[in-house]
């Protein structure tokens, strides 16, 4: 047997005592930085003024806890009006203080923020997080130098004719789905002494969107094409929708003294019964459903021309407004988290819609967040909304819609609506004259 040479034995101790004093100090030190790892700090705020929200998420600051448990959200409502709200996320912002998330739904802060590089882009993040695949295809609207800011929150809202399912059944008419069946209905109504069509006459802007809806069925990118100056009101397709709706006009489609009549009283026409179909948008709906006692439906806009055949109902005006939602400041040091939170509020919102307010207006897909239908179902509203699961089946946003146009541009052209229902403008002189009032600033 070989004995160990002992000479050697102070350096192989003095090596081993080494190794293991250095292998409990990474030890040490790796055992210590995980259990001295802080949770993710981030600041959110919105504001008070919605009944809505102040309700949805009155649990919020717990249950976001569960959501996402490695995170430590100071979230809060800020109390006052919006403009008191609005100074204040510019005050925070420049503060020490800042939030990391915050809500803005209005055009002129949302502007002024992204002027100033106060938000930052988050296309990137919610790419990685794989939001489009939970979200109907027409949620992405690009906003503001092409890229996505703010996380969709709100309920979206769409341009529809409202009928009254009761009278249509009694008098055997078909809902429409052109402009032919259109007038069809509107002259059987007529027959038999109830209004056609109720409309806000008196409200330029009602007037427009009504228009506008009309012109999508004939050319999806209309609105677009006039926000990017690559089209005119006076182009074949909104003249062409605006002929249509003078012809509505010569047929007495609408109520006696529409011209003068509000959006309210048009509302009320139609749900006491008085008038088979309401030119409005789907926000109106539960309300309109309710007083109907369950028989409200909702249409598309009726395709004018046969060039629309190929695409029918296939657009709607409204939707995802751009630049509008929960936003992530720029000077965040979590930016993608901050994202993250954004999402998972905007998610936690929808569902409370979904279940709680039997509002189907949401951008997610329910199969997606596994949502569950409320017993009293609002299946119109539903169905119109399943149809934009679909990617044939797009939407385009209004132009008055947001801040797509200046203030002055958006009053010049709801004043021309108004004068073009009185009778007061040709559809020559409305169309040119929508086309100067686009170019104010």
């Amino acid at each position: 047997m070989k004995l160990i040479n002992f000479k050697y034995f102070p350096i192989i101790s003095i090596i081993l005592i080494f190794s293991i004093v250095t292998t409990c100090k990474d030890t040490s030190l790796q055992v210590n930085n995980y259990k001295n790892q802080e949770k993710i700090k981030l600041n959110c705020i919105m504001s008070s003024e919605d009944n809505n929200k102040l309700e949805a998420f009155k649990t919020f600051s717990n249950d976001i806890k569960t959501l996402l448990p490695n995170y430590d959200v100071n979230f809060k409502f800020i109390k006052g009006d919006m403009p008191t709200y609005e100074t204040k996320v510019k005050v925070l912002l420049s503060s020490t203080d800042i939030p990391d998330v915050f809500f803005s739904d209005n055009g002129n802060l949302s502007t002024e923020l992204l002027s100033t590089d106060s938000v930052q882009p988050i296309d990137k993040y919610l790419d990685k997080l794989k939001f489009w695949d939970i979200v109907i295809p027409s949620a992405k609207i690009v906003g503001y130098k092409n890229h996505i800011y703010a996380v969709p929150f709100d309920p979206i809202y769409y341009q529809v004719i409202e009928i009254n399912t009761d009278l249509f059944q009694q008098n055997n008419i078909k809902p429409p789905t052109d402009f032919n069946e259109l007038k069809t209905a509107i002259s059987i109504f007529k027959s038999k002494g109830i209004v056609p069509i109720a409309l806000g006459g008196k409200n330029g802007t009602s007037v427009y969107k009504m228009i506008e809806a009309f012109s999508a069925t004939i050319d999806p990118k209309i609105t677009s094409k006039l926000i990017e100056k690559k089209g005119d009101f006076s182009d074949e397709s909104f003249k062409q929708s605006a002929t249509k709706v003078k012809e509505l006009m010569d047929m007495a489609a609408f109520e006696q003294n529409f011209a003068s009549s509000s959006d309210q009283d048009a509302a009320n026409l139609f749900t006491s019964g008085k008038a088979a179909m309401y030119c409005t948008d789907s926000s109106n709906f539960k309300i309109s459903n309710q007083k109907l006692n369950g028989k409200c439906g909702l249409l598309r806009y009726p395709t004018i021309g046969d060039s629309a055949k190929e695409n029918i109902n296939s657009t709607l005006i409204g939707g995802v407004t751009k630049n509008s939602g929960l936003f992530v400041s720029t000077a965040s040091e979590h930016p993608s988290e901050a994202v993250n939170l954004a999402v998972e509020m905007s998610k936690y919102y929808n569902k409370y819609l979904y279940e709680k307010q039997n509002n189907h207006a949401i951008i997610y897909l329910p199969n997606k967040l596994n949502l569950k239908s409320p017993p009293n179902n609002n299946i119109a509203l539903q169905s119109l909304m399943l149809g934009l699961a679909d990617s044939k089946n797009t939407s385009s946003s209004s132009l008055l819609q947001g801040n797509n146009i200046s203030a002055a541009a958006s009053k010049a052209i709801t004043d021309d609506s108004s004068a073009f229902m009185t009778g007061l403008l040709s559809v020559d002189n409305y169309t040119k004259r929508m086309d100067n009032g686009l170019k104010l600033k």
